[in-house]
């Protein structure tokens, strides 16, 4: 397997060259927009996380790295109990396998042969899962870990009611299981799904009402499978609207919920409990008419109708490209040149957007962490295993 610890190292060493000069700067004093983690209120989001599963016995949680997408969060969510780590892409399962992470689950479908080759070659080394809907995608992973010397981990994925990717059918569930069992270099682990659609329910009770639905057919779906002989071990799903009701679900063993180390405020009005870790530093520069304009806009903070400015109660009015806008008919005491904290109304994306954290404690800046890999590029981890599809 190539050594992806230099890129790591690399990342470190570049965010440091870029943002070290904010070591020791209070927040108000960066350069703005800057991306800012308050790491006590992190570590208390996820004990908070690891003791409420603790308390009710329930599933464990396997934390979605897509959220953050930082080595250095992924190591405290370990060390507090999480069993293994969740992903959004090969890359990032890269990442943490370079920083020595292991039992690793690409929680998409893989379907390039250079990603697919990655997968094996981790595999050789590590403990890594993928999802399957698809019988020849499953023929092609096989293929590819056998020549690889490997075995790839397997969970076939169930559309619980996302309408995205997974089988629709409790029986092509079954058929797609015993296909992947038959396979040499796979190991058949179990099943994974996301109510993701239960995420954009707000009101709690409907939102509920879907996610008992979404959980009762993906159990379903294993008890049927277990039913004809295969085991089903794994039955990964939850997210953060709907962790702690997954979790307790009859027959989950995992929830994959990640946002909330890093709450934001689209998901924290579903889910009280675990704080805004994650703000984003911006500056006013302008206070014409009845308005508070920064310097953050729809490039630096996602979901900007649910944006909210720490501090004041000041709705967001528009969001331009580099201009955050606020509404200020009563006034405001801010002025040009004021600082302030944004939460966004999106973490996951808003975090994609940067190269680094500014990170806080007591809001003096501690340390630089790099994000990585940023957006849905590989920064070079392609390249590093070019060979392996050769």
């Amino acid at each position: 397997m190539p050594d992806y610890a230099p890129l790591l190292d690399q990342a470190r060493e570049r965010v440091a060259r870029q943002y070290g000069y904010a070591i020791g700067r209070r927040r108000d004093e960066l350069v703005t927009p800057a991306l800012v983690l308050d790491i006590d209120a992190a570590q208390r989001n996820i004990d908070h996380m690891a003791g409420s599963l603790h308390e009710m016995g329930a599933a464990t949680i396997r934390p979605h790295y897509k959220t953050h997408k930082s080595p250095e969060i992924a190591r405290r969510q370990v060390a507090a109990g999480a069993g293994g780590l969740s992903m959004a892409t090969v890359w990032e399962a890269a990442v943490l396998a370079g920083a020595g992470m292991d039992d690793l689950f690409v929680v998409n479908t893989v379907s390039h042969p250079d990603k697919i080759a990655l997968l094996a070659d981790l595999a050789r080394d590590h403990t890594i899962h993928v999802a399957v809907d698809d019988a020849a995608n499953a023929d092609a992973l096989s293929a590819v870990a056998v020549a690889a010397g490997a075995t790839l981990g397997i969970l076939v994925e169930v559309d619980t009611g996302m309408d995205r990717c997974g089988v629709d059918t409790a029986p092509d569930g079954l058929a797609l299981a015993r296909h992947v069992a038959g396979l040499p270099g796979l190991r058949f682990e179990g099943l994974t799904g996301y109510e993701g659609h239960c995420s954009m329910t707000i009101d709690n009770d409907l939102r509920h009402e879907r996610q008992r639905d979404a959980m009762t057919f993906f159990t379903g779906v294993a008890e049927l499978i277990e039913d004809s002989g295969i085991d089903c071990p794994i039955r990964s799903a939850g997210g953060i609207a709907t962790w702690n009701w997954t979790a307790a679900f009859p027959g989950i063993t995992e929830i994959q919920a990640g946002t909330y180390v890093i709450m934001d405020n689209y998901h924290g009005q579903m889910v009280p409990g675990f704080e805004h870790s994650l703000t984003v530093q911006a500056s006013v520069i302008s206070r014409q008419s009845d308005r508070v304009i920064v310097d953050a806009g729809n490039k630096s903070v996602a979901a900007p109708s649910d944006v909210s400015l720490v501090g004041h109660a000041l709705k967001p009015f528009r969001f331009d490209e580099e201009h955050g806008i606020f509404a200020a008919p009563q006034g405001s005491p801010l002025r040009v040149g004021d600082s302030v904290a944004l939460v966004p109304g999106y973490s996951p994306t808003t975090v994609n957007w940067y190269d680094a954290y500014h990170v806080v404690r007591d809001d003096v800046v501690t340390d630089i962490w790099p994000i990585i890999p940023r957006g849905p590029g590989h920064n070079g981890l392609a390249a590093l295993g070019a060979s392996l599809a050769a």
